[in-house]
């Protein structure tokens, strides 16, 4: 317990210092998750997120994505599926200014390990871009690497009514010249409300090139099971 709450307060004080970065300068996040086990081998993912240049509404990107899961153990789950992503400029005007949109198909193998009450979780993605202009369209390839731990407070197991944190490091390849593109550094306080739905808050920092940005998230998540009972 104290070790957990020292990671997180660590992260958090970590994050706050780094760049000294202006509150007018931090953006936001709202993101939906969902995972519909419909067999024991089988879910189907979905997932919704609004990124905005301000904590206010100013519409920096747009991101919808859907993919199939086949869950070849508990600890192994592989996926496959597609994106589609609007990116806006910065003109203080909800969903206004389109500038870039994008395709994207994408594939990912998730392992999942704990050690005593921590959680941990590798996640691989491959990415297959098409990214749209007003004067071409241009395909890519990336490369992204996640390594998350889930850590519950007040119990042993996150399960209903756990108070738990969420800390990962995502880095993202370009398959080009230039191949690094950015990483995200990103801790959250969850709660468990059941065994389907948990909601997060949390503090991100992305790195661009050589520019960070800090922004705050609000998480749900809802993954019920659709099996019958034997």
């Amino acid at each position: 317990m104290k070790f957990s709450v020292g990671v997180f307060c660590f992260l958090i004080v970590n994050l706050t210092l780094v760049g000294q970065i202006k509150t007018a300068d931090i953006g936001s996040w709202g993101m939906m998750f969902n995972q519909t086990r419909i067999h024991n081998k089988w879910s189907l993912h979905s997932e919704i997120q609004f990124r905005s240049y301000e904590i206010n509404p100013n519409t920096e990107q747009l991101l919808i994505r859907a993919g199939v899961n086949f869950h070849y153990n508990p600890s192994l789950v592989f996926t496959a599926g597609y994106g589609w992503i609007s990116n806006y400029s910065n003109d203080e005007k909800v969903f206004k200014n389109q500038t870039v949109d994008e395709n994207r198909i994408w594939e990912q193998i998730i392992l999942k390990s704990n050690n005593g009450r921590v959680n941990f979780e590798h996640r691989y993605r491959f990415e297959q871009r098409w990214i749209t202009t007003s004067v071409n369209t241009n395909y890519r390839n990336r490369l992204r690497y996640l390594l998350r731990l889930t850590i519950p407070l007040n119990n042993n197991e996150v399960k209903k009514n756990t108070l738990f944190i969420s800390l990962y490091n995502e880095v993202f390849i370009n398959l080009s010249n230039v191949p690094f593109d950015r990483n995200r550094l990103f801790g959250a306080v969850g709660y468990q409300l059941n065994a389907a739905t948990n909601i997060q808050v949390g503090y991100l920092l992305q790195t661009v090139g050589t520019k960070s940005k800090q922004y705050l998230q609000l998480g749900l998540t809802f993954n019920p099971d659709l099996r019958k009972e034997k």
